[in-house]
């Protein structure tokens, strides 16, 4: 979810953002904390096999609902973004996929668990729409409930009206499966980054290109990730606002407590 909240531009079909996600979220978790054990031992606690079901906002590719589905927990994605839900698709054709806005949806029935992860809540770019995404998963919630989350806590040295011109190369990356010509790679580049601290949205630029085995630029694709940053006491209000009890917040996925410019970690629970 990016932009204005209402529309994807930052996956485009046939995209080769779209294609890499997997293989920058394999490396994310390897140089960063990996959420997946988190969310499925929540799953576990909450709801357990056969004893509920949990709905994932901003599932993506689908990889976090496809570990939980994996301990016999029912699960169900919803994402905006049509091309990656073709992906969750494709790959875990078993499981039921929604296409449908976070700020705005209503499946008609209720969960034990909803869970955002991937710092899915910042990829809406307005406070008013974050709250009403938090509305929404109250709403299907069952009494006693949980909502699980994380964002990043922002490091304010790096949120600055000048915003930020470094350039950051990622490793080079093998082409995703069926993509591209034989022998090329993916580079992936983290190109400058610009501010707004009155909306607290910040817009990275990013650019994927297929480099050829003689080192020539095959393909290139530019993309601009929309976010907005929240602060610690802004969440906490925006979630009794809702009407969520038991607020927990954590530093990270191992349940430290709050430290600034890390995780947050986000869970709190519907009245029963």
């Amino acid at each position: 979810m990016t932009g204005s909240s209402n529309h994807d531009e930052f996956y485009p079909v046939g995209g080769l953002n779209t294609a890499s996600y997997d293989l920058r979220a394999d490396l994310d978790r390897k140089i960063f904390e990996d959420p997946i054990p988190f969310y499925t031992n929540i799953a576990s606690q909450v709801v357990g096999p056969g004893g509920g079901k949990v709905l994932e906002l901003g599932c993506g590719t689908g990889r976090i609902a496809a570990a939980i589905a994996k301990l016999g927990i029912s699960v169900e994605g919803l994402d905006l973004s049509e091309a990656m839900l073709a992906q969750a698709r494709a790959n875990y054709p078993e499981l039921t996929w929604h296409h449908a806005n976070m700020c705005d949806f209503d499946l008609g029935r209720s969960f034990g668990l909803i869970i955002i992860p991937f710092r899915g809540l910042q990829e809406v770019t307005d406070a008013h729409d974050q709250r009403r995404a938090l509305e929404r998963a109250f709403a299907h919630l069952k009494p006693g409930g949980v909502i699980a989350f994380d964002l990043i806590d922002p490091d304010l040295r790096y949120c600055l009206p000048e915003g930020d011109a470094e350039v950051v190369e990622l490793p080079i990356f093998p082409m995703p499966d069926g993509i591209g010509k034989a022998g090329s790679r993916l580079r992936i580049t983290a190109m400058e980054r610009t501010n707004d601290p009155l909306t607290q949205r910040f817009d990275e630029h990013w650019r994927f290109e297929e480099i050829g085995v003689d080192g020539e630029v095959i393909r290139r694709e530019d993309a601009w990730h929309h976010l907005r940053w929240i602060h610690r006491s802004e969440m906490r209000l925006m979630l009794e606002l809702c009407g969520f009890v038991s607020i927990s917040e954590f530093s990270d996925f191992k349940g430290n407590p709050p430290r600034y410019a890390t995780n947050q970690v986000w869970m709190a629970k519907r009245p029963d």
